[in-house]
Order: C-alpha cells, then sequence, then structure tokens
C-alpha cells in the first residue's frame, strides 16, 4: 500500500508549479482544472497590486512586457514579507537584483521605487501631531525634524517626469533630490529639491537648528553674504512648517 506524499513536498509542488507553470508540472494527485484555477488566482492578484502600485510603468512597458515582468517576479522573486501592501516594495527588490531584465530602459528601477513611494506614503499611518509656529517664534531657532509623512530620495533619472514620451536615456549628471510628503488633505505631493534645500533638511533632522544649519552651509559654500543663506533657510523652514513636512 503505498502512502501519502508529505505534505510539506506537495505544497513545494503546487506552489513550484503556481510560480513556474512552464517549467515545472503539476502535481499529480491535483485536478488540472483546479490548477488553472490557481494559476489565474495567483497571478491576477499579484499582477492586479502591480499594476495599482506603478501605473506609469505598466504603460511604457506595454501589455506584453509588463506580463512578463509580471511572470518573471512571480517565478523569480522570494517575498520576505506576507502583506499585500508590501508587494510593490517585493517587486522594487526584484527589479535592483535583476538589471538585466530591462537593460534597455536602465531607469525602471527608479521609477518604480519613486511609485511604490507614492503608494507607501498614501497609507502610512504614523502618529504624530503637525507643529505650528507662533508670531512670537522665529523659525530658525527651532528645533525640528522630518515629519515621519515627509520621505526624501535621491535619483539618478528623473524619475518624476518619465512618461511614454518622455523617456530618458542615460542619468542625469547630477542626481534628483526629490521630497514627498503627505498633506493635510491626505494627498502625496512631491517638491523638486536642490542639494543646498536637501542638505538642510537634512541637518535638521539630525537635530541641528536652521540657524545652525544654515550657518553650517553656509561656512560650506563660502558664501559671501551668510545673512542670504539664512534668510533663505528660514523662507524655506517656514514653508516646511506649514506644509508639515518638518515638526
Amino acid at each position: 500500500m503505498s502512502q501519502a506524499p508529505d505534505f510539506k513536498v506537495t505544497q513545494q509542488q503546487f506552489t513550484a508549479h503556481i510560480r513556474n507553470p512552464e517549467s515545472v508540472a503539476e502535481p499529480a494527485d491535483v485536478e488540472s482544472r483546479r490548477m488553472a484555477i490557481y494559476r489565474r488566482l495567483i497571478y491576477n492578484n499579484i499582477e492586479s497590486f502591480l499594476s495599482s502600485a506603478c501605473p506609469v510603468l505598466k504603460q511604457i512597458l506595454g501589455v506584453t512586457a509588463w506580463h512578463n515582468l509580471a511572470a518573471d517576479f512571480i517565478r523569480q522573486h522570494r517575498c520576505k514579507s506576507p502583506l499585500f501592501n508590501d508587494i510593490a516594495r517585493e517587486f522594487v527588490s526584484y527589479l535592483e537584483a535583476h538589471p538585466q531584465q530591462y537593460q534597455t530602459m536602465p531607469f525602471i528601477a527608479e521609477l518604480a521605487h519613486y511609485e511604490w513611494a507614492e503608494l507607501a506614503l498614501s497609507i502610512a499611518s504614523p502618529d504624530f501631531a503637525k507643529r505650528e509656529l507662533n508670531d512670537q517664534e522665529n523659525a530658525l531657532q527651532l528645533s525640528l525634524q522630518r515629519s515621519p509623512l515627509s520621505w526624501t530620495f535621491a535619483y539618478d533619472y528623473p524619475v518624476h517626469q518619465i512618461a511614454p514620451e518622455n523617456l530618458p536615456d542615460k542619468p542625469a549628471e547630477m542626481p534628483f533630490f526629490l521630497l514627498l510628503y503627505r498633506n493635510a488633505d491626505d494627498q502625496v505631493k512631491f517638491i523638486e529639491l536642490n542639494p543646498v534645500s536637501a542638505r538642510l533638511l537634512d541637518l535638521l533632522d539630525s537635530g541641528q537648528t536652521g540657524q545652525q544649519a544654515a550657518e553650517a552651509i553656509a561656512d560650506v559654500l563660502q558664501h559671501p553674504q551668510p545673512e542670504t543663506v539664512l534668510q533663505g533657510a528660514k523662507q524655506l523652514i517656514e514653508d516646511w512648517l506649514e506644509r508639515g513636512i518638518v515638526i
């Protein structure tokens, strides 16, 4: 009398076939019709999450290339998180690990990361209070930090400008610093920073006051009029406070 196959072995055969149905045979003890249903269910769910997270990337690639990429993601990548909301971040990790998949479009991993960040920021739920600046306070004298709903990234490609009619063919000479934040209406917005404003935000986040940060920047730049740097920093910080970017 033959013994029933070990359950773990059956699971491994099942998932291996779901991942790679073209190369891995169906489990012998599962009806083909049922396996086809499982294949469609798994693929359609994952592809749907990827489509929602990366609409620009999907549009750029076109239907065939997009579905081939989604299928290869399912086939090759081993997700570290079981959460559906993390699928898009896992997709970014897959793209970063497999650059050979898109040699003609080397910006794809950064574009996917940017689109993931927009999605992740839209559903983030940190607990914090917005900082209000009163008439007696000087923004340069405050100890501030980046809001949990403001994220900055540096990209080699202008991911915020990429579209089917605007595809970069090489990285820029200088990185693009993008500040993504969620406003009081729960809308995700972005601001393109320059290297100086990006540095100012980093210094604020490290514990320096606006005054200390601006003076440090003026010193590095050897600016002939440090007061101009201080005034510019004050205006930026006031704007960031109003937008809830710093708290």
